[in-house]
């Protein structure tokens, strides 16, 4: 602005030395270029309001000044008035971005006004139409600039504001076949000669299993998804896989986990060994414990073996009502 005065041009550029939220008192304003007399800064301040350099701002009740960087202060003064007044409304919404009824009522413009200025803000690319999860039949605009905070996408587990269930189960199978290559090393191989699948997990004091920084090292080193994730997003997927009975807590930890026997079951893997056309891979021993192996009620796939003398089978009704 090369029509400023040289004191006002000066006060802008000390303001726009501090981060472009910073809010100023006059006081604070004085003490920038050392102003004893109030009315002189007034008028500097004027000087900067009528240039579209520097707004007004109220914060608990006090007015104070807010520096407008020089692009930001041209492309304001290219608009019309009633253009300015909408699109302050939607930069003070920043990255909740503006109901349409909202920017309606605060305005007091007739509806066929506020869609012709969000028309022209648009098509200059100054703000921008959202979708939001928590409202999706609402039309939201906020700055060209911003990206939408978490509450208004969902965060990464919504594509165009809907739930995508299929991004999240990839993301839960791969989270829990990591886990569970780290808990039975043994599980996912090809069963090998003198392997005990009942030994195929680490011994009780091993402590190399996953925590949440592994979990998202494996995801971005293998470039699973190019979607940016957070720690918190990669705590809440193991939750799911916690609450499903796939993945369980290490005791006296905060984010380390290790899978569920019963999970690498059901996912086909861990019974190999027990199938016949792998028996010559097993020794003698193995097969004979596997064969020996008590029934339990609590094993999801333990069965009774077949007898043809069933004289000794107690069945549960039976045991429970003797």
């Amino acid at each position: 602005m090369s029509d400023l005065s040289e004191k006002a041009h000066l006060l802008h550029g000390k303001m726009l030395e501090s981060p472009s939220s910073t809010l100023f008192s006059q006081e604070e304003l004085q003490k920038l270029l050392h102003i004893s007399k109030p009315v002189e800064l007034l008028n500097l301040a004027q000087e900067l309001m009528n240039k579209k350099l520097v707004k007004l701002v109220k914060q608990d009740g006090d007015l104070k000044f807010q520096a407008v960087s020089a692009m930001e202060a041209t492309k304001i003064t290219q608009m019309t008035d009633d253009e300015a007044m909408v699109y302050s409304y939607i930069e003070a919404s920043g990255r909740e971005g503006i109901w349409t009824k909202t920017i309606k009522a605060k305005t007091n413009l007739h509806q066929h006004v506020v869609v012709r200025c969000l028309k022209a803000l648009e098509n200059q690319r100054y703000i921008k139409s959202i979708k939001s999860v928590k409202h999706p039949t609402r039309k939201i605009y906020m700055l060209y600039n911003l990206q939408p905070s978490i509450e208004v996408t969902g965060g990464p587990w919504f594509t165009d504001s809907e739930l995508d269930t299929e991004f999240i189960d990839s993301l839960l199978t791969v989270i829990w076949r990591f886990a569970a290559s780290k808990t039975y090393p043994s599980a996912f191989q090809p069963p090998s000669a003198n392997t005990n699948p009942m030994q195929a997990s680490y011994p009780t004091n091993h402590t190399g299993f996953v925590n949440l920084d592994a979990i998202m090292e494996f995801i971005t080193s293998n470039k699973i998804t190019n979607i940016d994730l957070a720690l918190n997003d990669i705590r809440s997927l193991c939750d799911v896989l916690v609450y499903d009975d796939k993945l369980e807590l290490i005791s006296q930890t905060t984010d380390t986990y290790k899978a569920t026997w019963q999970s690498v079951l059901e996912a086909g893997y861990g019974r190999a060994y027990r199938d016949e056309g792998n028996e010559g891979l097993i020794s003698k021993s193995v097969r004979k414990a596997l064969d020996n192996q008590p029934y339990s009620i609590f094993e999801h796939y333990a069965v009774i073996a077949e007898n043809e003398d069933e004289s000794d089978v107690v069945y549960m009704d039976a045991w429970t009502h003797d």
